[in-house]
């Protein structure tokens, strides 16, 4: 280690003691030790590496007993990722979001994703492996479960381990409608702290196979109504997503929670896409003339692309 790493690891855990989050760089590397005894609520740790957050799990299971731990992953630029890049749709996403949501689907039917790190699954079968649950809580809307399925099997992805779901939040098979997800989330929460979480209505949430699809929904209020809902206590649950939101609303809710929470921002060493943002646009462009007028899809009367002379 260099004078200047030993430095930057010397002030990383200097701010982790003093409960910052702690930026990209030095933070990457902090010592299981230094996790497990300095985690307290509301802390959040940057890390580069899953190993890191699996690491910290096993040593947290070694502690309070495997069946007592939960590890709570995101999906997208997580566990998965898109290494053509794929198009640019922020504009259509502020000024045509109904077209938006359309168009991402089907992007999303058709692409193949890569697990974010080489051997990730191997490093996720260490937790099964270990006796530790697992499951996925991703921002994806129900619609989209079962091409994240295809694409978690296709990674060697499972939740072996996953607990079913039951009441408050599973109280039947299916999507569950916005009304019996705020409803949950009174019983399981109360009023004054989604209040101070800002939880104020529910949208539709889907829980199987270990994955809870819930859009739109603030994470840390669906992590306990989740906890609450699998019919079994833990006393630690490991959180690990690449959105600085979901890490900050996690960590928010964990200064009410009775389970110790380690909350991970993962920052994936994304490689360059292997062709320019101009040209994979172009290609979608493309692509979407030709989709549109082979299938007419209903989005296609939106875009402009020519699906009227199909028909």
């Amino acid at each position: 280690m260099t004078r200047q790493q030993a430095r930057r690891r010397t002030m990383a855990t200097a701010l982790a003691m003093l409960g910052f989050a702690v930026s990209n760089g030095g933070a990457a590397h902090l010592s299981r030790a230094e996790i497990a005894e300095k985690a307290a609520p509301g802390q959040v740790f940057v890390i580069d590496s899953m190993s890191s957050a699996i690491d910290n799990a096993l040593q947290t299971a070694s502690r309070v007993g495997p069946d007592r731990v939960l590890v709570v992953f995101d999906v997208d630029s997580t566990l998965l990722y898109d290494p053509l890049g794929g198009p640019q749709l922020g504009d259509m996403k502020d000024s045509e979001p109904e077209k938006f949501r359309s168009v991402e689907r089907a992007l999303m039917a058709l692409k193949s994703l890569a697990p974010t790190e080489p051997g990730l699954a191997g490093e996720l079968a260490r937790l099964d492996a270990a006796g530790i649950a697992t499951y996925a809580l991703t921002a994806r809307g129900e619609d989209m479960r079962d091409m994240t399925l295809r694409e978690l099997t296709r990674a060697g992805i499972a939740f072996p381990r996953a607990p079913e779901c039951g009441p408050p939040l599973c109280v039947k098979r299916g999507i569950l409608p916005p009304d019996v997800v705020l409803a949950a989330a009174q019983e399981v929460v109360g009023e004054a702290e989604l209040g101070r979480l800002g939880f104020a209505k529910g949208r539709p949430v889907g829980v199987s196979d270990g994955v809870m699809n819930a859009a739109g929904l603030h994470k840390g209020v669906m992590l306990r109504v989740l906890l609450a809902s699998l019919g079994r206590e833990y006393d630690a649950v490991i959180f690990v997503d690449d959105a600085r939101k979901n890490v900050d609303h996690v960590a928010e809710a964990a200064s009410a929670m009775p389970q110790q929470v380690a909350v991970f921002h993962y920052r994936m060493r994304r490689p360059q896409p292997p062709v320019p943002q101009a040209t994979r646009n172009a290609r979608w462009e493309a692509a979407l003339g030709a989709i549109c007028l082979a299938l007419a899809p209903e989005w296609c009367d939106q875009t402009g692309t020519g699906a009227s002379e199909a028909r």
